[in-house]
C-alpha cells in the first residue's frame, strides 16, 4: 500500500500502525471503555468519550481544507467517525475498517436504539461535534464517498464488490490445547439488562457442561468479559463451575491477543462475538479443523449463515 497525500487514521495507542503508510496518525486516550450498569453511568460514558472525540478534532483542524484527504474509520454509529465522515470536509474520501463483524450483515439505523443514538447527537452537539442521521448500512459502504471496505473475508461481506483484503498475517502458534473458553458479551446486559444476559449465559453454560461431560474433567474453564458493559461478579461463576477448575479473566488486552499469547484453547462458546470469527481467520490454515467454536444467538439470527459458513455449532435462539 502506498502513501497518499493526507492519509489519516484515528486510533488508540494500543494498535501501531505502520507509521510509513500515513501522513496523519493521531492517538486518543486509550482505555476508553463504556461499563455502564445504568443509564447514569452510560450517560457518562458518552460523555467523557465525546470529550477525548472533541480533543481528537482539535488535533486535525488544520486538515479541514485540504483538497485531497482519506478518513479510515469503522462505523457511522461512533460520534468522531460520524462527525468527519459528515461535517468535516466536503472532499473526504473514505476508508470502512472492518469492526467485529458488523461488515458481514445487514445493519442501519432501525437496528440501533433511537434513544441511544439521539442521546449521543445531543451530547456530541454539547461538545461542538455534529452527528449525522445516515442512510443505509452502518459501514457507510453504501455512499459514494467511501471507495472499499478492509475486510478479513471479502467474499462473505456485506457490499463484496466494494471489499478488499484487510492485510493481516496468520498468528504464529503450533498447537491448540484442550482447554475451554467462554467469551462474554457485557453489553447485552446494557441493551436487554443484566438479568436477560445472566440468564442467557447460564443457558450457553448447559450447553458447555454437556460437552464437558465427554472431555477430561482437568481441562481449565476460561471467562473473559468484554471490555465493555457491565461486570459479573467472580461469585456468580464459582458457584456454577464449582469443582471444576475456572479462572476469570480480568484483563483489558483484546480476546484475540490473549488467545494467541497465552491460552491457545481448542474450544470456544460465546454468544455472537466477532472474536471468534477473529481467531478463526488468524489461525494457520493446518490449525483451523482443531478449533471447536460453539455459538447461541443472543438476539437474532443476523450471524448464522456467516458461522454455518465457518462450520461452527450454532444453538438455536
Amino acid at each position: 500500500m502506498k502513501k497518499n497525500f493526507n492519509n489519516v487514521v484515528i486510533t488508540d495507542r494500543k494498535f501501531n500502525p505502520q507509521e510509513e503508510l500515513f501522513n496523519e496518525i493521531i492517538y486518543f486516550e486509550e482505555g476508553i471503555f463504556n461499563r455502564s450498569s445504568s443509564y447514569l453511568s452510560k450517560f457518562q460514558a458518552i460523555i467523557k468519550k465525546a470529550k477525548v472525540y472533541k480533543d481528537v478534532k482539535k488535533q486535525i483542524n488544520h486538515l479541514k481544507n485540504e483538497e485531497e484527504i482519506t478518513l479510515y474509520y469503522s462505523s457511522l454509529e461512533d460520534i468522531l467517525s460520524n462527525h468527519l465522515f459528515f461535517n468535516f470536509n466536503s472532499r473526504i474520501k473514505a476508508v470502512a475498517i472492518e469492526d467485529g463483524v458488523l461488515n458481514y450483515y445487514q445493519h442501519s439505523l432501525r437496528d440501533v436504539s433511537h434513544i441511544n443514538f439521539y442521546l449521543k447527537k445531543i451530547i456530541a452537539y454539547c461538545f461542538n461535534l455534529k452527528m449525522k442521521s445516515y442512510r443505509g448500512h452502518t459501514s457507510g459502504i453504501d455512499y459514494e464517498k467511501v471507495t472499499y471496505q478492509l475486510v478479513r473475508e471479502p467474499k462473505y461481506a456485506v457490499r463484496p464488490e466494494k471489499s478488499k483484503q484487510l492485510p493481516l498475517p496468520k498468528r504464529n502458534i503450533i498447537a491448540l490445547n484442550n482447554n475451554i473458553l467462554i467469551i462474554g458479551q457485557e453489553p447485552y446486559g446494557n441493551l436487554y439488562s443484566i438479568s436477560k444476559y445472566t440468564q442467557k449465559l447460564k443457558e450457553l453454560i448447559i450447553e458447555l457442561k454437556k460437552d464437558l461431560k465427554k472431555l477430561d474433567t482437568s481441562i481449565v474453564i476460561y471467562y473473559k468479559p468484554h471490555r465493555h458493559g457491565p461486570r459479573l461478579s467472580e461469585n456468580f461463576f464459582e458457584k456454577i463451575f464449582i469443582d471444576l477448575n475456572f479462572v476469570y479473566l480480568n484483563d483489558d488486552r483484546s480476546i484475540e491477543n490473549i488467545y494467541f499469547n497465552d491460552l491457545k484453547s481448542s474450544r470456544l462458546y460465546t454468544f455472537d462475538s466477532s472474536a471468534v470469527f477473529n481467531i478463526h481467520y488468524e489461525l494457520p490454515d493446518n490449525l483451523k479443523n482443531s478449533l471447536r467454536v460453539t455459538v447461541m444467538p443472543f438476539h437474532n439470527e443476523m450471524l448464522n449463515t456467516l458461522f454455518s459458513r465457518l462450520n461452527f455449532k450454532v444453538l438455536k435462539e
